[in-house]
């Protein structure tokens, strides 16, 4: 079943790009955003580590002087 999927997969892959190769410019576009999404992904990733290793320093100085 799993053959049959990918097969699938890579014919609708095989024919979007068939399509888009008529127009450079959503093509491009296309490839933009997934890129976009990508770079914003890891941004938010980076700060939230940030965030939680702020915030564990906050709640430890707070608790120390307790």
């Amino acid at each position: 079943m799993t053959n049959g999927v990918a097969h699938e997969t890579g014919e609708t892959v095989r024919t979007i790009i068939t399509a888009l190769k008529s127009t450079p410019g959503t093509l491009s576009l296309v490839l933009f955003n997934i890129a976009f999404m990508a770079i914003v992904t890891y941004i938010q990733h980076t700060n939230g580590e940030r965030w939680q290793q702020l915030l564990e320093l906050t709640l430890k100085q707070c608790g120390a002087r307790q």
